[in-house]
């Protein structure tokens, strides 16, 4: 998406973007629009303790699992329950 219809979709002005571009923190405004814009999770950006927990791929991860689609979840179990399993398995072995 064109950086001016980011702008009009999330109603920024002009210089946000580019600065946010940049690395500059936004203002808590521009935070809490980006935040309700995207369906973001605010207690990830404001819950020191959560911000320090996670990954940055756990984050990713969870946020597109916040965004997929009910019927798809059974596939997303499924997977991640074999991955535990094999896990489980690996660390049996190496107890053994």
């Amino acid at each position: 998406m064109h950086e001016k219809h980011w702008q009009k979709w999330l109603g920024l002005n002009g210089g946000i973007l580019p600065t946010l571009n940049q690395g500059a923190i936004p203002s808590l405004p521009v935070m809490i629009q980006l935040i309700k814009v995207c369906g973001l999770p605010v207690e990830r950006y404001f819950n020191p303790e959560i911000m320090r927990e996670e990954s940055a791929q756990r984050q990713r991860v969870s946020h597109k699992l916040k965004l997929c689609p009910e019927q798809y979840l059974p596939i997303i179990e499924g997977a991640i329950d074999g991955a535990l399993k094999m896990e489980q398995t690996a660390k049996q072995k190496e107890d053994a």
